[in-house]
Order: C-alpha cells, then structure tokens, then sequence
C-alpha cells in the first residue's frame, strides 16, 4: 500500500511527463522522467529529475498537516544555444507542467476550419485568448460546419462570454456559450490527495561554457497535505 505522500510524488512524476513539444512545450524534457537519479548521460537528455525533500508535519485538529519540499530538475544539451536560453525554456516549462491550469471549453458550430492542437483561440467579442492542446469532437463535423465538443486549452488570457471563435485571420471557426471551467494543479498534479502547491523559486546558478554540455535548471516546490493522525496512508 502506497502513502499519501508517495502517490503524491508518483503523480507529479506522471504529469512532468506531458512536457513535449507536441503538447506546445519548448523542450522535450518530458520524454525521460527520473526519481532521484544524480546523473543522466548526455544522450538521455533531455530529461527531469524529481527529488522528494524532508518534510515537516504538525498537528492540526487531530490529523497530520504535512509540508513536503519536492526538487524537480530540468536538464537539455544546449548545443550551439547560449545556455542562458535554454534554461528560461526548461524553467517555463517546469513551472506550467507543475501548476499551469488545464481549461475545458465546449463549443458548437465548428467549421470550416477546423481547430488543431497547437492553435490559439481568440474570442470575438471580448477577446480572451487559450492555447489549444486538445480537440475533442462530440456530434458533427468541421466540414459539415456543425461540429460540436470540447477544447483543451492552457495559457488562457483574458475572459471567454457567449460568442464566436476565431484563430487569427480565420474567422468565426466556432461558437461557445461562455467561460471554460478549469482544473486546479492540486486535482491535475498532485493526483487530488494535496491541500496546496506553492512554487518556493527557481532557475540557474552557473551556465556550462562546452557545447557538449547540459543546462541544468532547478525548481523548488512545497506540497501540503493531510494524512490521519498516526496513518500515513489515509486523509
């Protein structure tokens, strides 16, 4: 049987996963998700390193309050590429990947252009922006022009209404009824057993110079969570 604390890390580990560049990523960090690994060699990386800290619990109306520092590390050969861009980009992506919200938006009347992963969204009306990392298509069809589902989205700016879509010069691609509803990183990282995760800094000390080395960035976070008091296995 596995600890709150421990499928907490094993569900951080499966969401540094999505960090590609098919998902709208910079890197492919994700491709190779470590545990406590000191060393990667060159031709794994790129890749993340998770490293579970020692916590500190208190007692809070008879359960366990628990603070649990977690290290994720972000590692990619940096080639020809000035270091110091390479880790901006490892730093971007492990911070959305730790506690970027997931947006759902449904629409309707899709066509004739038809939505794609990777595409930005632009309402109409007020403006509000999302960038599309899933198409889910429900009843009808882009060609047909009624096409109706569901958007994936991140990186939302602004505020969705009632209105159409556009994505850039293409015009009223599809029509939605109002805001996207969004999923907390606590239920999307933490496998819905954490209270709260808060991003303690990051980022990158000493650059390599050797075009054959790796850029290397550091995050640090703290994840609280509750266990029954005396039971590490339940909330």
């Amino acid at each position: 049987m596995e600890t709150i604390r421990e499928q907490i890390i094993l569900a951080v580990i499966s969401k540094l996963a999505i960090i590609r560049t098919a998902n709208g990523y910079n890197t492919e960090a994700g491709a190779l998700v470590k545990r406590v690994q000191k060393k990667l060699d060159p031709p794994e990386l790129p890749g993340v390193v998770v490293w579970p800290k020692t916590e500190d619990m208190k007692y809070d109306y008879g359960a366990g309050l628990h603070m649990m520092p977690l290290q994720v590390e972000g590692l990619k050969l940096h080639a020809d590429v000035n270091p110091s861009v390479v880790a901006e980009l490892l730093l971007g992506d492990l911070i959305e990947a730790m506690v970027g919200i997931v947006w759902s938006l449904s629409f309707t009347s899709g066509g004739t252009y038809e939505i794609e992963v990777g595409d930005t969204i632009e309402g109409a009306t007020g403006g509000a922006t999302g960038y599309v990392t899933g198409v889910s298509v429900a009843t009808g069809t882009w060609a047909g022009g009624d096409a109706a589902g569901t958007l994936t989205l991140r990186r939302v700016t602004g505020t969705f209404q009632a209105e159409n879509l556009d994505v850039g010069t293409d015009l009223n691609v599809a029509t939605i009824a109002g805001a996207p509803t969004g999923t907390d990183p606590v239920d999307g990282t933490a496998g819905g057993f954490a209270e709260a995760i808060e991003y303690a800094g990051g980022g990158i000390d000493e650059y390599p110079e050797g075009a054959d080395e790796a850029t290397g960035v550091v995050t640090n976070w703290n994840i609280k969570y509750r266990t029954l008091s005396g039971d590490p296995y339940h909330q």
